[in-house]
């Protein structure tokens, strides 16, 4: 079994997030599990580096393929508003999607 963790340590918080879901989906030992999770990720991946994306990045893509099927040629100002960036932006999205 692992030692314990600080919490702000980023494998405490993959333990805890494990724990919830295995509550949240009745697991009969959370801790267990958690703990389990932990040593296999260490065991897996001890020593690497890992860049975790925050979850914007993750949710771009979605944005994306929402924005090119909502654009209808003239609602640029609208949807540039609702999703948070500049027209200009908006365009530049546009424009490498439909190169893609």
């Amino acid at each position: 079994m692992t030692e314990p963790l600080d919490h702000d340590e980023p494998l405490a918080i993959i333990e805890e997030e494990a724990r919830a879901m295995a509550q949240c989906f009745g697991v009969a030992a959370p801790d267990e599990a958690a703990a389990s999770l932990i040593d296999r990720i260490l065991l897996r991946l001890g020593g690497a580096h890992i860049y975790v994306p925050k979850r914007r990045a993750r949710s771009r893509r979605r944005d994306r393929a929402e924005l090119q099927s909502r654009f209808n040629g003239s609602n640029l100002f609208e949807l540039a508003k609702e999703f948070g960036m500049t027209p200009r932006h908006l365009r530049r999205i546009l424009a490498g999607e439909r190169e893609r």
